[in-house]
Parts: C-alpha cells; sequence; structure tokens
C-alpha cells in the first residue's frame, strides 16, 4: 500500500514515484512533494505534466547528457555514446510556470573512471555510487547544487530513472536520514515499474541481465545499494566533495521538515 501511494500516475510517466512515506531512522516518515524520480518524459502529455504542476511541482531537472537528446547523431562520436540506450528524446515542453533544466550527472571526460567501472562490472549497476561519490562528485555536486534552489517540487530523471537517478535519490535519502534498506527497496522497485516503459518503446529490458551480473558476483539488487550505502555517511561526503551545510539543509529540510539531527561540521 505504500509503495503504490508513492506512483504517480501522471498520464504518459513512467517509473515515477515520489520520495515521501519512506521510514526515517529517528521515527517518522518523509513527507510528500518535495522531489518525484521518473523515467525520462518521452511520453508525458500536457495532461501528466499539468497534474504534476497542479501538485506544487515546478522543476523538471533532466540528468541526461547531451546526446541522449538529439534525435539524430551529430557525429560518429554520438552515436557510439548511444549504443545500447534507450533511443534519444528531446527534452520535455513544459507548460507554463514549470522550469526545465538540464545538467548532465556523467562526466564522460573521466574515461579511465569509467573504464575501471566496467571493467570491475559496477557500470549499470548500483556498485558505481560510492566511487561516484568519492571519486568524480563534481557532477553530483552540480546536480545537487541546482536541486537545492530549485523552485517548487522537482521532477527529477535520467532516461530509465535507475542508475543516475537512483544516485541521486541515495543521496537525499541518506540525507534526510532514511534506512538504507528503505533506500535499496526503492531501487529494487524500478525493475518492475520499467516493464511498461520498454514494452512501450518496443527496447529490451536489461534489468533481468543485471540481476544475473549481480547474482554472478555474490549480489542481489538489494544488497548491492546496501553494500554503496553501508558505512555511508552522506553529510560528510557531500561536504568534503564540496557543498555547505546550508545547502545540504535546503535539500534534506523538504523531506524530514526544518529540523535537522546531523554530524556537525
Amino acid at each position: 500500500m505504500a509503495h503504490q501511494q508513492r506512483i504517480r500516475n501522471w498520464e504518459g510517466f513512467y517509473n515515477a514515484r515520489d520520495l515521501g512515506g519512506l521510514p526515517l531512522r529517528d521515527g517518522g516518515t518523509t513527507r510528500f512533494g518535495a522531489y518525484v524520480r521518473s523515467a525520462d518524459l518521452r511520453y508525458a502529455t500536457e495532461s501528466g505534466l499539468g497534474a504534476a504542476y497542479d501538485e506544487g511541482f515546478r522543476t523538471v531537472l533532466d540528468l541526461r547528457n547531451d546526446f541522449e537528446t538529439r534525435l539524430e547523431p551529430r557525429s560518429p562520436d554520438d552515436e557510439r555514446a548511444n549504443a545500447g540506450r534507450v533511443p534519444p528524446s528531446p527534452e520535455a515542453e513544459l507548460p507554463e510556470g514549470m522550469f526545465g533544466v538540464r545538467v548532465p550527472l556523467d562526466d564522460i571526460r573521466a574515461s579511465k573512471f569509467w573504464h575501471r567501472m566496467r571493467a570491475e562490472h559496477r557500470a549499470g549497476t548500483p556498485r558505481f555510487f560510492r566511487p561516484v561519490l568519492e571519486e568524480t562528485p563534481d557532477r553530483v555536486v552540480a546536480v545537487l547544487r541546482t536541486m537545492a534552489t530549485a523552485p517548487g517540487g522537482v521532477v527529477y530523471h535520467c532516461a530509465i530513472g535507475r542508475d543516475r537517478t537512483g544516485l541521486i535519490t541515495a543521496v537525499l535519502l541518506s540525507l534526510a536520514g532514511v534506512e538504507p534498506e528503505a533506500i535499496a527497496a526503492d531501487y529494487a522497485l524500478t525493475a518492475s515499474e520499467l516493464a511498461p516503459f520498454f514494452a512501450r518503446m518496443g527496447f529490451p529490458d536489461h534489468g533481468p541481465h543485471i540481476a544475473e551480473r549481480l547474482a554472478e558476483l555474490g549480489f542481489t539488487v538489494e544488497s548491492a545499494v546496501l553494500e554503496q550505502l553501508d558505512g555511508f555517511d552522506a553529510w560528510d561526503v557531500m561536504r568534503r566533495a564540496g557543498l555547505t551545510d546550508a545547502e545540504l539543509e535546503r535539500l534534506a529540510a523538504p523531506l524530514i521538515g526544518d529540523y535537522l539531527s546531523h554530524p556537525a561540521s
């Protein structure tokens, strides 16, 4: 029931769910209406976007790279970069009063880093979360800094709303003090929520392959997330990455209110 309350059935949205209703370590649950994670908005209708607006969402944050938004590749590099990804789609056309911004999360310049993530079988799984946050956090900082000053509720998405969106979700929920098991369960929901999206696109669902790959390494999807959250102090990690306490408070407060319990800097 709690999961169903979090799903946002706005017309044309897929894998869209509110970050509200999740259990906090100190008791209570996160607030609704602050953040919604989603797959890209290629099928979002005027009615669906209007429903998001009516619920107080004023910002749509797109985490994709430039080449993922162009229907025709501009170069062989674009074409190679999109190989294996879902087909590109333009940024959503938003109703008046809704603000759209795109801040790519991937640091595509860090080629050695991503080569290592692939060699270690971390890419495409949640096991890349901590390495990104601790080794190449600049793009994450840019995304979170944008969210900290965004007007209204924020809908944020990458292409399918799994990995990049999942990383940002894990940070936001960790800053708010959500129980790690709930963060892992939220990430795992994406597999079933994406099935209709892949079916509508006629694109193969990589979810089962990812689960099989993780199983070969001794993980489930949930345990892979928990591995990344084990000993993870989001406040400390993001401070060291360059975010201020004021920025971190602005990110967490919409989920839990004005009172924040976190380690002093």
